[in-house]
């Protein structure tokens, strides 16, 4: 068992880049940079621990590879909840398994925080919106590609988003959603940021639904420009 564990990390690593790392949250940032991490700017959840390479999000990750997309616009980190406010009013939500189309969207590039934040001169970026739709539901990608399964060109549904770290099949609905303000929400955000308790507004919504990215057996390899999905890596285990 253990050793089939190890074999998969090893395939895991070589294929999508991913490191799991014990601790990740109490290295130095020389420790992290051995892994190669880096404390870079906050994803819409607020987690600042980035891949040196690619610029994605560890524990958004994490999130996606547990197959899980969710969104709640009063939890986002405040570089990003207006923007998102105003990219969402564009948006024909509907049934989770229809297209939600955005036609003024369409060929949008959207000034939108990204790992290019932090020490930019520029704390926004030019990203397509069906990206920053992505970003927002499943987690953070940094410079990787996201592509529609449905080849709707103005569809904005996320659960017909994909990126490479995505499972074969997308869960039936998102949860938990809410892509307007709510006071009530708003005030406690506010109470726990003046107790400087923040991160456990990410731990309360999502982290019991956020598994190790190798429990899930059936990963598959999205490729970002043919929408391409290969067989699992984990069958070289078998």
């Amino acid at each position: 068992m253990a050793n089939n564990l190890d074999r998969m990390l090893e395939i895991a690593s070589s294929r999508s880049g991913f490191r799991h790392v014990p601790g990740m949250e109490k290295l130095s940032p020389k420790e992290l940079l051995s892994h190669g991490y880096y404390q870079g700017f906050p994803c819409v959840y607020g987690h600042t621990i980035r891949d040196a390479g690619q610029h994605w999000c560890y524990e958004c990750v994490r999130k996606i590879q547990s197959n899980n997309c969710a969104f709640d616009l009063n939890y986002a980190h405040a570089a990003y909840k207006t923007r998102l406010l105003m990219v969402w009013r564009q948006i024909s939500v509907g049934h989770f398994e229809d297209c939600w189309e955005a036609p003024s969207l369409t060929k949008a590039r959207i000034r939108f925080p990204s790992y290019r934040s932090m020490g930019d001169k520029q704390i926004t970026d030019n990203i397509s919106a069906h990206k920053v739709i992505y970003q927002c539901t499943w987690g953070d990608v940094g410079k990787m590609f996201v592509t529609r399964l449905c080849k709707n060109k103005a569809c904005l549904n996320p659960l017909h988003l994909v990126s490479s770290w995505n499972r074969t099949f997308p869960p039936e609905s998102i949860h938990p959603f809410d892509y307007e303000f709510n006071p009530e929400k708003l005030m406690y955000v506010k109470k726990l940021e003046m107790r400087g308790q923040s991160a456990q507004i990410f731990e309360q919504q999502y982290k019991n639904t956020i598994q190790h990215p190798l429990v899930n057996k059936n990963t598959p390899d999205y490729d970002g420009d043919k929408a391409t999905c290969y067989g699992p890596y984990v069958e070289e285990c078998t």
